[in-house]
């Protein structure tokens, strides 16, 4: 029995080892099969991710996770295909799936970048600093995965520390249910210009508006005609006197690349036909997001032409004016360096007072995305001080379009924060730590004294702090009038000049002024030259109680000798003129002497000594009060007087 039984047991034992033999051979078979199949629907999902479809690559990568929801490979495919459809939140999931049964490292980075695209800077930085220590990074990875490290600690930094920001919308005279962006301030603050992207037809354009501020309200925004085309206009710029207008345009028959910048001027009342601003400023590479400094000496704009150091790049050009046919006259455009990255800088503004700038950038420690920047640039074109502007003026979004008004407390921007508005125009005030220093202005109408018609005459604007600054020379528009930036912190002359007139000269004083005052609009009548006609000079300055002239004179100096050297046969009288201040006699002696300064100085620059009078008057002759500090230096003044022609 036990014999029998001991048969039947082995027998049994065999035929179960058999069939379970036969029942893993049947296994391994079906699962190769199944492997074999997966690997075919993998190859077929690839190849229509490969031709953009990606609704049939999501369809055949479920099939495969059907079959294995751990296939890796179907994840990080689908990982890729949610990444390009901006669906950053599924695209965590894949890859979060696919970390379980892979040990690709790239995945920790990937999942990085994820994280980081949401502005969930914590989680972002946990999985870079895993990534961080993985062996044989490549060497581009490896200073991209520093930078996000450094950007992700700043966000959180940035987050626990936010900036004041209280971003007020413009309302619907501004913006409408179109998108609205880029706006530009004039530099008295009454105009705000922008771009609407209009949807009146079966394609949309972009077209420049302009609204006006009246007594504190925007008027309703109206569409500069003169410039609007059937092509898109955008991203402009306004010169200090509203005269000229710089913008992109793209795609038009006489672009030299992609996008071109283009400009119109406003003359006799309307803006001129649009032209090509021309080369070397434009390239047969993308130009755009011009900035012109308030004194029409710089242009700066965004590039991703040869010799830069990124993609897209801050440049600038030297702007000479326009030639005889009225085309910009460029110097040769210079990279930013400094400001610049292996990534995309755009959207360049440099400020009325041309020292603080700003720009966006994908690549500098910064939230994600574009975020917004400010940086100081001195005369010579260094760029110092260069900072991100804080949370929550950036966020992981893309913000950009900054501009900021000539006052320095007011900045613009476009933002799609009210979703269900688009693009709209919003303003915020900015805090002392991020105030420019301030912006006034000089409005000046010049007309002859005899006739009252407007002379088209020559003004010149010295900065009398920087001896070795080339003077700002413009003239008079039709109406005899301009506008023009005193960024405060120096000293002004400004000097209006004509033929067959006397010339005008005044000073404003703003070195030491440290906040805004009211703007100086001057009426100025300019004298003919005739026999008794006479010209107050306020830019010729004496030492302290003396008659030694200052180094600062040199200037209207220079002016008075060409004037007469243009006018040979006039002979002047040279009056010295004080304030009230101590005693008469010594007063009317240190103006006899100042003006035997003047004298002496003309004659040492070719001015014979027989067209020159001395005369000191003293305070005898005051013009204005010489109760108050301003009226006392107008009366401290010299005087010149046509004796004889």
């Amino acid at each position: 029995m036990n014999e029998k039984f001991t048969k039947y047991n082995l027998l049994f034992t065999r035929s179960l080892i058999l069939l379970m033999i036969l029942t893993l051979f049947s296994v391994v078979e079906v699962y190769a099969q199944k492997l074999n199949k997966n690997e075919k629907l993998f190859e077929e999902a690839r190849g229509y991710y490969q031709a953009d479809n990606y609704a049939k690559t999501i369809e055949v990568c479920t099939k495969i996770l059907k079959s294995d929801a751990a296939d890796a490979p179907a994840h990080l495919l689908l990982a890729e295909v949610f990444k390009d459809m901006d669906s950053t939140r599924l695209e965590i999931y894949h890859l979060d799936k696919a970390s379980y049964s892979s040990t690709n490292p790239l995945i920790d980075f990937r999942l990085g970048e994820a994280f980081y695209k949401l502005g969930m800077y914590s989680e972002a930085l946990s999985f870079y600093e895993k990534y961080s220590k993985t062996k044989q990074i490549p060497e581009k990875r490896e200073f991209l995965l520093a930078c996000k490290i450094a950007s992700c600690r700043f966000a959180i930094h940035s987050i626990e520390n936010p900036v004041d920001f209280q971003p007020e919308n413009l309302g619907d005279k501004v913006n409408s249910d179109n998108d609205e962006y880029w706006p530009t301030p004039s530099l008295d603050g009454k105009h705000l210009i922008f771009t609407r992207l209009v949807k009146d037809g079966n394609r949309p354009r972009e077209d420049f508006y302009m609204v006006e501020l009246d007594s504190f309200n925007w008027e309703r925004a109206m569409p500069l005609n003169d410039i609007n085309t059937d092509e898109n206009e955008g991203a402009q710029t306004l010169s200090a006197d509203s005269k000229i207008l710089f913008f992109t345009a793209c795609n038009r028959e006489d672009g030299f690349g992609s996008c071109d910048i283009y400009f119109s001027r406003f003359i006799n009342g309307k803006w001129t036909q649009p032209k090509n601003a021309g080369s070397p400023i434009n390239s047969s590479a993308w130009e755009g997001q011009p900035s012109l400094s308030s004194d029409n000496k710089w242009l700066y704009f965004s590039s991703n032409r040869s010799g830069g150091k990124g993609k897209k790049d801050i440049w600038r050009i030297e702007f000479s004016g326009f030639s005889e046919v009225g085309d910009p006259i460029w110097e040769t455009p210079e990279n930013l360096e400094t400001l610049n990255t292996s990534g995309d800088e755009i959207s360049p503004f440099i400020h009325a007072n041309n020292h603080n700038f700003y720009f966006a950038s994908d690549t500098h420690v910064g939230m994600g995305g574009f975020d917004l920047f400010s940086a100081l640039i001195d005369d010579s074109g260094e760029i110092s001080e260069l900072k991100n502007m804080g949370y929550p003026i950036n966020t992981h979004k893309d913000d950009m379009g900054l501009t900021i008004s000539s006052i320095g407390d007011v900045a613009y921007f476009s933002s799609a924060r009210e979703a269900d508005k688009g693009l709209d125009i919003f303003s915020f005030n900015l805090t002392r730590g991020l105030q420019p220093r301030p912006v006034s202005y000089v409005k000046a109408k010049v007309i002859n004294k005899t006739t009252h018609k407007p002379v088209m005459a020559n003004i010149e604007l010295v900065n009398l702090n920087a001896s070795l600054q080339k003077p700002r020379v413009e003239n008079a528009d039709e109406n005899g009038e301009i506008m023009m930036a005193l960024p405060l912190g120096r000293n002004y002359a400004f000097n209006v000049s004509e033929p067959g007139f006397l010339f005008y000269s005044e000073s404003f004083l703003l070195a030491d002024a440290n906040s805004i005052g009211d703007p100086f609009h001057l009426d100025i009548e300019l004298e003919p030259i005739e026999i008794g006609a006479q010209m107050d000079l306020h830019n010729i300055y004496y030492e302290t109680d003396s008659f030694a002239i200052l180094p600062q004179s040199e200037p209207e100096l220079q002016i008075l000798v060409s004037f007469l050297k243009e006018n040979s046969k006039l002979k002047v009288e040279i009056q010295g003129h004080t304030d009230s201040s101590g005693n008469p006699e010594s007063n009317l002696e240190l103006s006899k002497r100042r003006a035997k300064s003047v004298i002496d100085y003309l004659v040492e620059n070719g001015i014979g000594l027989s067209r020159l009078k001395p005369e000191g008057y003293g305070d005898s002759l005051p013009i204005a009060t010489n109760e108050t500090v301003e009226g006392r230096r107008q009366n401290r003044r010299t005087t010149i007087k046509i004796i004889e022609k």
